[in-house]
């Protein structure tokens, strides 16, 4: 890939730099999910941090990360306090007998007023998303958050998880922005890298942080490293 500029930092109110508890730790490895789909996922409604049930497709998404991750010595599960994530994780806690630690620092970013929307045919919300689109970082949709926002506040999640969990093996079952960010923080990666990661709602990414930190992805049956953009294997 060629090579991308890296955000201008000093301009910005939260940086994508992981925590300094990073340098020289002990092999961390992060299994990070996206929730099974929803409902609304299936009617293309905007979520956010409304709070809409697992579709019947989500529930057997919720078992087939059981399947990928059950060989795993797992030490805590993580999710939002979304029902979504918490639904997800539930058949993998069960399994493993470990309790699910929710942290609303992990909901999924607000889009206020567009939550429950439909974009195909509301001609309002297409004004807006589009604004939101064009200036992710700093516009807020009226009763919303920005990347920034979200930013903010996963850094005290991701610092208290690196120092917590040195030499163990941890899921976290966020949402579709909240993962985009973990892993751009974890890999230190631009905006122009984040925006673009993609995640399923059946698609597992692992971050490896020892030292050098690595991320791979679980992908027809296949661990591959890098993230996925466009539908295909990257690494940045």
């Amino acid at each position: 890939m060629r090579h991308l500029k890296r955000f201008d930092h000093d301009n910005l109110k939260v940086s994508l730099t992981a925590p300094a508890s990073m340098k020289c730790a002990p092999l961390i490895k992060i299994y990070l999910a996206r929730h099974g789909e929803t409902t609304w996922n299936a009617e293309g409604k905007i979520q956010g941090q409304s709070d809409p049930e697992l579709s019947p497709r989500g529930y057997r998404q919720s078992l087939i990360l059981l399947e990928q991750i059950k060989k795993r010595p797992l030490s805590a599960i993580y999710t939002s306090s979304l029902q979504r994530s918490i639904l997800t994780a539930q058949p993998v806690a069960q399994y493993f007998g470990l309790p699910i630690q929710r942290r609303s620092e992990l909901n999924e970013i607000a889009f206020g007023i567009l939550e429950g929307r439909l974009l195909q045919v509301d001609g309002e919300a297409q004004i807006e998303w589009e604004r939101f689109k064009n200036d992710r970082l700093t516009y807020r949709i009226p009763g919303a958050e920005n990347y920034q926002d979200v930013a903010q506040r996963l850094k005290p999640f991701l610092t208290n998880i690196l120092s917590h969990h040195q030499g163990q093996e941890i899921l976290v079952v966020g949402h579709r922005v909240v993962n985009q960010l973990l892993i751009g923080m974890l890999l230190n990666y631009p905006m122009e890298i984040v925006l673009r990661i993609e995640q399923a709602n059946d698609l597992l990414y692992l971050v490896q942080v020892d030292g050098e930190t690595r991320v791979f992805h679980y992908l027809d049956g296949e661990i591959r490293e890098g993230v996925v953009m466009g539908g295909k294997s990257i690494i940045p």
